[in-house]
């Protein structure tokens, strides 16, 4: 079956829905708590693309084309086509217009497949020397490793100036410190219930410790005593 051509929406999302997003799909795919520089590398490149989700579509949060490959390879696969795409070409700003293929794009139906696809392309495919600067949480790398691998044809030094822009206004803000707490509630504590008597001791001595038996013999022989 090949790829689906879907209708294209609009998916704006505000600052914590969408740092909550890249956290909780950090979290489900390497079973751990992403560091914060690392989600402020993946968000400054969203925000750059995406100019802060105003123009991302269909939850496609890093601007992912989708390539045609024919036969299986493209099952299940969704796509949009976006009117007036430019690139550079022959250092030439050049605007496509669908149905041409450079103004498709891949498209997910929720934020966490988006995030669970990006992350995955970022890390195992064609960019994934790329990965080491998101972990590592380092804009500017991860910015000329993109570019080295041809994931953008924008100028270089723009794509680094506006990621480090983005990323230090991350830094400085707290929503990734509240995306984690939700993420990972404290462990409420349970009130104490008054009908139960709790020893006290006295004299700041401590409480005599229960008996240990090393041997089950020794504790069948006590009980008998008894």
């Amino acid at each position: 079956m090949a790829a689906k051509l879907v209708q294209t929406i609009r998916t704006k999302y505000t600052l914590n829905e969408l740092i909550f997003g890249l956290v909780q799909g950090w979290y489900k795919k390497f079973d751990e708590i992403p560091k914060k520089e690392s989600i402020g590398v993946l968000y400054a490149q969203n925000a750059l693309e995406t100019g802060g989700t105003v123009s991302m579509w269909n939850n496609n949060i890093g601007n992912v084309k989708f390539v045609a490959n024919g036969g299986s390879i493209d099952d299940d696969k969704k796509y949009i086509m976006l009117a007036n795409v430019w690139e550079i070409v022959n250092n030439k700003r050049v605007t496509f217009q669908p149905p041409h293929p450079a103004t498709w794009f891949l498209a997910f139906s929720t934020l966490g497949d988006g995030v669970a696809h990006h992350l995955d392309f970022l890390r195992n495919n064609r960019y994934k020397k790329s990965w080491s600067a998101v972990e590592a949480g380092k804009p500017a790398d991860f910015a000329h490793l993109l570019k080295v691998a041809g994931y953008y044809t924008a100028s270089e030094a723009d794509y680094i100036k506006l990621m480090n822009i983005y990323f230090n206004k991350f830094m400085k803000d707290t929503t990734y410190e509240k995306a984690v707490a939700e993420l990972v509630p404290v462990e409420p504590i349970l009130p104490v219930d008054p009908n139960v008597n709790i020893p006290v001791p006295s004299d700041n001595k401590p409480l005599p410790s229960a008996p240990i038996f090393t041997n089950p013999l020794e504790f069948i022989i006590k009980w008998f005593k008894k």
